[in-house]
């Protein structure tokens, strides 16, 4: 069970750097990462660290996996470089059918995700299953409402999206917040991701292909804050700062600084280490316009 998390947070992380790394860059720097930043934060947070005998709380991954793979994602994507037509050309999804099944499959996943971290079948479980669906279809109804307001235009991959932030920023506190803070929380990572991909991406230039930073790494790192803000005894071992508990607040705080300085640069250097291995990160420019199924696999998924 602990192992899918594993593999989850590094197929996160590809996502910001899609269509323009190296296959073989790829597999080295993955398997370095997960050994050697994944494992030890795993560890801390779960498995009996210095983070945990602290007192963090982080019930299925909102540092370990969600702040984890989204601070790793933005570095590296800065390290590669953007696409080559970025900001250029519009790059909608190839298929926005592909993309809301695919969204659903992650929301009923989300659940195993989630109330599998009870690691029993039991109350507990029942009540994530409650407070992450909650924040779901929460946060797919903010970012909806955010893009109305904005643009006009509610879509559907926003919905989409809104659900995967939701999901996201519920994940550390699903456990130990109350079922109203899972619906605020799930209408504010909506927002906060809304605002991550359609301006802070294009306002400092950064090109993460899948939003991942702006989904993951910023809601995994509200979700952590939230538990330090509502967390409540009523569920949790502990209360948050709103119930009088700053030490909550403090060490959820603490443990972000921590591993957000962790993840980035354990990655840099493991990317400039595998750079050097594989002798350069990113595809040919010839390759990256022919498309890397195509180029690096010599097939491809749809042939229009």
């Amino acid at each position: 069970f602990e192992l899918s998390f594993a593999a989850v947070t590094l197929a996160l992380m590809s996502g910001s750097v899609i269509e323009r790394i190296k296959f073989s860059s790829w597999i080295v720097f993955g398997s370095l990462w997960i050994l050697l930043v994944y494992a030890p934060i795993a560890h801390w947070v779960w498995g009996g660290g210095f983070l945990q005998k602290m007192g963090v709380l982080d019930f299925a991954g909102g540092l370990v996996v969600e702040a984890n793979s989204g601070v790793s994602a933005l570095v590296l994507a800065l390290i590669v470089g953007k696409r080559k037509d970025f900001k250029k050309t519009i790059m909608p999804p190839s298929s926005i059918a592909l993309s809301i099944i695919g969204a659903g499959f992650l929301w009923v996943g989300w659940f195993g995700f989630n109330a599998g971290s009870a690691i029993a079948s039991n109350n507990l479980a029942s009540y994530v299953f409650l407070t992450t669906n909650i924040a779901a279809s929460a946060g797919a109804l903010s970012w909806m409402f955010a893009e109305w307001m904005s643009h006009k235009h509610p879509t559907m991959l926003g919905a989409a999206s809104g659900a995967v932030a939701g999901l996201v920023g519920i994940t550390p506190a699903c456990g130990y917040v109350s079922v109203v803070s899972s619906l605020l929380i799930g209408i504010i990572a909506g927002i906060i991701s809304w605002i991550g991909v359609s301006y802070v991406k294009y306002k400092f230039s950064y090109d993460d292909s899948l939003d991942v930073f702006g989904v993951h790494g910023l809601n995994g790192i509200f979700g952590i804050l939230a538990v330090g803000l509502l967390a409540t005894k009523s569920v949790s071992p502990k209360n948050g700062l709103l119930l009088g508990n700053f030490h909550t607040f403090f060490i959820e705080f603490l443990a972000i600084i921590i591993i957000i300085a962790y993840s980035a640069l354990g990655t840099f250097l493991l990317a400039k280490l595998t750079s050097t291995i594989t002798h350069g990160l990113r595809v040919s420019e010839e390759d990256e316009q022919k498309g890397l199924d195509i180029a690096t696999h010599t097939e491809q998924g749809f042939d229009i």
